[in-house]
């Protein structure tokens, strides 16, 4: 408790200091607070220490070990001579403080800087998943509008559809959440969502909209050419992916396809001629080919356009308020 005090009072005195992770942190939906993510960040990386920290003393225990009974197996090329007071007993035992104590604090600063970073991290690949999908969402909400529903029935409908817009609708909840149970209205609601929305894509339509509820525009107009206009974008998105995946194809075929079928028809022929090459045939089809196999199937899987499944969880909590009235 008095560690988080401590974080308390470090943030209110330069509050500028986190404004970028706090802004981040609320982008990516994280759902906490910024002292409760700096105590639970530094808490995983104080673990994250002390896990790097056995590692290496496990590391150092097995090497000066090996060292002291001559099996190191390191070849000392440039004949480095190394002080006698280190090869000693007393020596050897400072190394693995040393090490240890190194250890300890690099895991702790490195391990404090990459959570620190996860909140960006995070609202980049929401901002990704809000443009893959937004050009559905702006297409049903001109299909709802164009039928006559008002525009926050419109947000609504479209927040109850997340298993199909995905983030999408999960960023249109806000808005309807700032209606409904802080007492906004529509414009207002909309104005808090463009400020803290991760896509810059999403930013701008919902600017553009603000400007058309404000200047009493045409909505179904509006939103018929962002239809035609997002739809055009995913349209020249979809070919640019198309030609990454016909040049990874390619690249596959040239050096695990054809190319080791060249180098095993040389392999061959020069083993028919009296050279051995059984040892290179066997790294080509056992190594070679699988593991340059596996690295393009994970190329390509992180190419793809992965649907996000969201689901909503409802907590039931039953209320002792009449646990002694029987139920007949």
């Amino acid at each position: 408790m008095n560690v988080r005090h401590r974080i308390r009072k470090w943030i209110q005195q330069d509050p500028s200091r986190y404004a970028d992770l706090h802004a981040d942190m609320i982008s990516a939906r994280m759902g906490l607070t910024l002292e409760q993510f700096l105590w639970r960040s530094v808490k995983i990386a104080f673990l994250t220490g002390i896990i790097l920290t056995i590692l290496a003393y496990f590391i150092t225990t097995y090497l000066t070990l090996q060292y002291q009974v001559g099996k190191i197996g390191i070849y000392n090329v440039f004949n480095i001579q190394v002080p006698s007071i280190l090869t000693t007993d007393p020596g050897i035992l400072s190394i693995q403080i040393f090490t240890v104590l190194v250890t300890f604090l690099l895991g702790i600063y490195f391990g404090y800087l990459l959570l620190l970073k996860l909140p960006g991290y995070e609202k980049r690949n929401r901002a990704i998943k809000i443009n893959l999908t937004l050009h559905n969402a702006v297409a049903y909400m001109y299909a709802m509008r164009k039928g006559g529903a008002q525009l926050m029935t419109v947000f609504r409908s479209l927040s109850d559809r997340a298993d199909i817009y995905g983030e999408v609708a999960l960023e249109f909840r806000q808005i309807v959440r700032d209606a409904d149970f802080f007492g906004h209205d529509v414009v207002t609601a909309i104005h808090h969502l463009a400020q803290t929305i991760p896509s810059e894509k999403l930013k701008d339509f919902l600017q553009d909209l603000l400007s058309v509820i404000e200047s009493g525009g045409n909505m179904a107009e509006f939103l018929s050419l962002r239809v035609r206009l997002y739809q055009e974008e995913a349209r020249f998105e979809q070919k640019q992916f198309l030609n990454i995946l016909s040049l990874v194809a390619e690249s596959y075929v040239t050096l695990f396809v054809a190319g080791p079928l060249f180098l095993i028809i040389i392999m061959v022929v020069m083993g028919m001629m009296g050279g051995s090459a059984v040892l290179q045939l066997t790294l080509m089809t056992y190594a070679i080919i699988p593991v340059g196999s596996v690295v393009f199937i994970f190329l390509i899987y992180h190419l793809s356009d992965k649907t996000e499944k969201t689901e909503r969880y409802i907590r039931t909590k039953w209320l002792q308020t009449y646990a002694n009235i029987r139920i007949y």
